[in-house]
């Protein structure tokens, strides 16, 4: 898959602005490093935001080597753009240039490795008792990948949490090089200037044409996405759903809110579940109770679940700041196509975020 083009640059923007030393050689050597950087624009945004996570990633732990979040994500700990509550995360970076054995051990809960590519195409999924062997053939660019990891927390007390991280602990990296990654020098003014252009469409990607294999991806999607999903599976392991967001008083983090979701067609014996979380206007976690999936929740008589926002006295509630932003997660669908259709029936039936009189 070597052959499979990636996104070449489309245009230049201008470099950093030079910044005075007394030292005139190493004035020179600034700007010669400055000069260097790779602008980026829409066309190359999602391998350089890749590269961002990556190198960050390469200053927390080494290469081959788990990050494991023991608690859930929140304001202080989150890595990603739009971590949530639903399970514990672990990172890793794996260097692939001489093939590497990744494996998920035997669970019986909800766990999923998440394997992508420098361009942030993802083309493995493992399941608890899954593993795979990586060789850089299989990838759409470079030689190394990041693991994404999902691990459920159930029951949520001190025996769920246990369980959960001794099977954070069995997660397999066996890889046969240990080559660091390499920033690739893209430039960060021009990375966060085209990140926050594409935030702004956010609410209208279709999460099933966003994330994948290159021939499972639309390029308006999986670039937008990329913004304001970075990292999410695929749509036969999970549908997002960001375009229902607040409106008008709801916006207001004073104003009490709700929203009441049907139940959706998921494979809950093999770990499926429905979450809402709430992030500020850029899709980060803002406050301490921003989320609740619902297996935590409590249902009305007819299984669907009201989620409340910023109503205290209410079951379900989650807390918010002003001008925030929503995203259901709906996990092993039954088919990715019953799944679209849910989330495109709370369209065309009216669902919305309603203040509470």
């Amino acid at each position: 898959m070597k052959n499979i083009p990636t996104y070449f640059l489309a245009s230049l923007i201008g470099g950093f602005a030079l910044t005075s030393c007394d030292d005139s050689k190493s004035t020179e050597n600034t700007a010669e490093t400055e000069s260097q950087a790779i602008p980026v624009t829409v066309d190359n945004f999602v391998e350089a935001e890749t590269d961002h996570y990556f190198s960050d990633l390469m200053e927390e732990v080494p290469v081959n080597t788990y990050n494991h979040h023991r608690e859930y994500s929140d304001i202080e700990t989150q890595v990603v753009i739009r971590e949530n509550q639903d399970c514990l995360y672990s990172h890793a970076v794996v260097d692939c240039s001489e093939g590497a054995l990744l494996v998920n051990p035997e669970w019986d809960k909800y766990s999923v490795i998440q394997v992508f590519d420098e361009n942030q195409y993802t083309f493995a999924v493992l399941y608890p008792g899954d593993s795979l062997y990586i060789t850089p053939d299989m990838l759409t660019k470079g030689n190394y990948v990041w693991l994404n990891i999902r691990t459920e927390v159930r029951p949520e007390n001190e025996e769920g949490y246990a369980d959960a991280h001794a099977h954070q602990d069995a997660y397999v990296i066996k890889a046969n090089s240990a080559k660091p990654y390499q920033a690739k020098g893209f430039e960060k003014a021009s990375l966060d200037k085209t990140r926050d252009s594409l935030l702004y469409e956010s609410p209208k990607v279709r999460s099933w044409r966003a994330f994948g294999t290159p021939d499972a991806v639309t390029r308006e999607d999986f670039i937008i996405a990329a913004a304001g999903g970075w990292a999410g599976l695929p749509k036969e392991h999970a549908i997002y759903w960001p375009k229902i967001v607040p409106e008008g008083e709801a916006k207001k983090s004073s104003v009490c809110s709700k929203i009441t979701l049907p139940k959706p067609p998921l494979q809950y014996d093999k770990g499926g579940f429905m979450s809402v979380t709430a992030y500020d206007a850029r899709g980060w976690i803002a406050t301490e109770k921003y989320a609740l999936r619902d297996r935590n929740a409590e249902p009305n008589p007819d299984g669907s679940i009201t989620f409340y926002f910023n109503c205290p006295d209410q079951a379900n509630n989650i807390e918010t700041v002003d001008n925030w932003s929503m995203v259901i997660r709906l996990y092993v669908p039954e088919t990715p196509e019953q799944v679209i259709e849910y989330v495109e029936n709370l369209d065309k039936n009216g669902v919305k975020i309603e203040v509470v009189e």
